[in-house]
């Protein structure tokens, strides 16, 4: 079945980032894509390197620290989500999966490759049933995420980009005869009110298997971007790095195999004749012995120039992936930037990724809005993402600061209760509102360090 060109345009980089996410054992299954093989190198050679090459995996690890420092702390559902919905987010997809850590999977896929969708859907019903029945029964609309590879295509309209049609690609095992298993592939195609579901009947020749219609008035899809290109196409944020990521593991690949060389000294015999020369013999209490007056056995060892240089090109890329990969995976080792340099740096990482998790969050309402939708409701709410976005300061500075602005009387004790609250100085629990009553009672005489 055809797919969009968007579709298209992204499916270039999936390779590289998923294997990448897959660890060593996908880059090793890669064989020759990310770790080619050298001109007139003999394959079991070949095979033998590539056994021992080892992904040091910067890409994965800098994307769950990304995530990590986004949901820090759980994201919040705000007073103005229904009840119901509230519900729901403690098994968002019906397994058993909170809303929180839905999200948290749906931005580590977005930043992973780029793109993911969320699908809100409704558990099929019988025909015939009645809405209350409908609702005695338990079922409600759930979450799902769509890997980008099955989003097929796309078509929207109109200002709003509202969506006229997708397909999805939905690839399922099955029962072959009583004991065996197969693959069905299928696509569901989507459009306002309605779906049709094809089944690949023959190699890429799909027919309807089933339709129906749905009481919702558009298409459930929401998409997720790393890094928006266009409608229904994004790019992965850390591309580069992960170019970066393959580098190293060459690079480091090629160390290893010339460690292994200098590790093990050629021994070498000048004047040995092998016809008339006894059969050399390597061990302890063993005597080499030439005919030649001249001959000689020595052996030739590398000299470990090429080894520094490769350990040091390893090094650099390390530093080039701490300012790729928004976060410092590793100190420089020679201590070049100052401070006021690395402030920067983070600063501007930090606000590349809180302009991604809003995005993230706007799409997460998007789905709420949807889940109401399904049922009749006027609105899903909205929700807060509390993580850790901006550049780190010196905590114990600022509260001082602030202390010292309402000691001054420059700002309100609201104001500096809140702050500090903020600031994790105080909990989560701390109720400003009924602190300020507490003080209120108190009457006057009590000031900040009393």
């Amino acid at each position: 079945m055809q797919t969009s060109l968007a579709h298209n345009a992204m499916r270039e980089d999936w390779p590289l980032c998923r294997t990448l996410l897959g660890g060593t054992k996908t880059m090793r299954a890669a064989g020759e894509t990310f770790l080619p093989r050298y001109p007139a190198e003999p394959l079991p050679d070949y095979k033998i390197r590539l056994q021992r090459a080892v992904l040091t995996n910067y890409y994965a690890q800098t994307i769950r620290h990304l995530v990590g420092k986004a949901f820090s702390k759980p994201l919040a559902l705000q007073d103005d989500v229904p009840p119901q919905i509230v519900e729901w987010c403690e098994d968002i997809d019906l397994q058993g999966t909170h809303f929180n850590a839905f999200a948290a999977e749906v931005f580590r896929e977005a930043l992973g490759v780029g793109l993911t969708g969320i699908l809100v859907d409704f558990p099929k019903q019988v025909q015939g049933v009645s809405l209350a029945e409908e609702r005695a029964s338990g079922a409600r609309p759930y979450m799902a995420m769509l890997p980008v590879e099955t989003i097929l295509g796309v078509r929207t309209a109109g200002q709003a980009r509202e969506i006229q049609m997708a397909r999805l690609l939905e690839n399922s095992v099955e029962q072959d005869g009583d004991f065996g298993e197969k693959i069905v592939k299928r696509v569901r195609v989507l459009y306002p009110g309605g779906y049709a579901l094809y089944q690949e009947i023959k190699d890429g020749e799909y027919a309807v298997v089933e339709e129906g219609t749905m009481s919702i008035g558009r298409v459930p899809l929401v998409p997720v971007y790393g890094l928006k290109v266009g409608t229904w196409h994004g790019s992965p944020p850390l591309l580069d790095l992960a170019y970066k990521n393959v580098q190293h593991y060459q690079i480091d690949s090629d160390l290893s195999n010339a460690l292994q060389v200098a590790c093990f000294p050629i021994l070498a015999a000048s004047g040995y004749d092998q016809d008339r020369d006894p059969t050399i013999k390597v061990g302890p209490n063993i005597v080499l012995a030439t005919g030649d007056p001249q001959g000689k056995f020595y052996y030739v060892e590398h000299s470990g120039t090429a080894i520094n240089t490769g350990r040091q090109k390893l090094e650099d890329l390390k530093a080039d992936m701490a300012t790729e990969g928004i976060q410092s995976l590793m100190p420089r080792a020679n201590g070049d930037a100052t401070a006021t340099e690395t402030q920067v740096k983070y600063a501007e990482s930090t606000s590349d990724l809180q302009r991604m998790a809003f995005a993230l969050k706007d799409s997460l309402e998007n789905a709420l809005m949807l889940m109401a939708e399904w049922v009749g409701l006027p609105d899903g709410g909205s929700i807060e993402l509390r993580g850790q976005f901006v550049l780190p300061r010196d905590a114990a500075t600022e509260a001082q600061a602030l202390i010292a602005l309402r000691s001054a009387g420059e700002i309100t004790s609201r104001t500096l209760l809140s702050e500090l609250k903020r600031r994790d100085f105080l909990p989560d629990d701390f109720d400003v509102e009924g602190e300020q009553e507490l003080l209120a009672m108190e009457g006057p005489g009590y000031e900040v360090g009393q």
